[in-house]
């Protein structure tokens, strides 16, 4: 079913100012596709009177993936609204995570104007304070939407885990996962790219997540050419909103997320805040105590 679908009983909590007692499923309508999130309204709390955090996923997951499901039942018990949207990915009315049997054929940013349609239903729906948060890729795509698309109702940026590619971190993550040379492969694409064959799929052995792919030379050469905008913290020095950047003491990227410290901490629109205990994926306690951080953030920084 094309366009907006929230259940009735939703519609009139939502309408009401009231809570529903448990998540509900929200459709929009994105270029054709029908693109699917999941909504928490905190016990007393209302959209119109209390905004929401809107949270993208990291790479090829879903509304429903760790850490997103556990950090939305933690926000709620902290009396924070969220919206888990899940990325379409050229796939009609997505849920879970990505079927890695199915073509590819979509781009990083192409998130970007999708973040925008769902900012938009949240303000449709009466939001006038909308905090953008993502987690992994999902926090260099949430970066570039408050970069490019910003709506005034956005008051605040939060970047989870934020990817930190660079040409050297991604040809080493390629060859250790699927074994084979990204430079190689990459080179391959981008011929076909230049020659106006990027629709042509490649025999590649893995792409992002996935093994043995059926992916687009375009798609293969968006996501893995050489661009500094895929090292989250390249990107700080534009975004003129607060921004909390949250990462476990146990992320592998921590130690290159504090080297770059030293180009962000004079931006007085950034905080760093390191999560005790835990991983890039927040496993653990890791949700609540990131959930902490994000509520102590929420009331204590605000636009200008």
């Amino acid at each position: 079913m094309r366009g907006l679908i929230v259940t009735a009983f939703a519609a009139f909590m939502i309408a009401a100012g009231a809570a529903p007692c448990v998540a509900e499923r929200v459709t929009i309508d994105h270029l054709g596709l029908d693109l699917t999130a999941n909504l928490e309204l905190a016990p007393g709390k209302s959209l119109k009177g209390d905004g929401a955090v809107l949270i993208v996923h990291n790479t090829l997951g879903s509304d429903r993936m760790e850490p997103i499901a556990t950090l939305q039942d933690a926000l709620r018990d902290h009396g924070i609204n969220t919206l888990a949207i899940t990325l379409g990915l050229g796939i009609d009315n997505r849920k879970g995570n990505f079927n890695c049997a199915m073509e590819q054929a979509h781009h990083h940013e192409d998130a970007i104007d999708e973040i925008a349609d769902w900012v938009k239903w949240l303000k449709d729906k009466g939001a006038s304070s909308i905090t953008v948060a993502g987690h992994g890729r999902g926090a260099n795509q949430v970066a570039l939407y408050a970069i490019n698309r910003l709506d005034k109702s956005v008051k605040r940026v939060v970047l989870m885990a934020p990817l930190m590619q660079t040409e050297e971190s991604a040809e080493a993550e390629y060859r250790a996962v699927f074994r084979g040379s990204l430079r190689q492969e990459l080179g391959k694409a981008e011929e076909l790219v230049a020659n106006q064959n990027g629709n042509q799929f490649v025999n590649v052995p893995g792409f992002l997540t996935c093994s043995n792919p059926a992916v687009t030379a375009s798609a293969f050469a968006n996501y893995y050419g050489s661009n500094p905008k895929f090292k989250t913290t390249n990107l700080l020095p534009s975004i003129k909103l607060p921004v909390l950047i949250a990462v476990g003491d146990g992320d592998p990227a921590l130690p290159e997320i504090k080297a770059a410290e030293g180009e962000f901490s004079q931006l007085k629109t950034v905080t760093l805040a390191v999560v005790p205990g835990t991983d890039q994926n927040f496993h653990d306690l890791g949700a609540e105590e990131l959930a902490k951080k994000v509520k102590d953030f929420l009331v204590h920084r605000v636009q200008g």
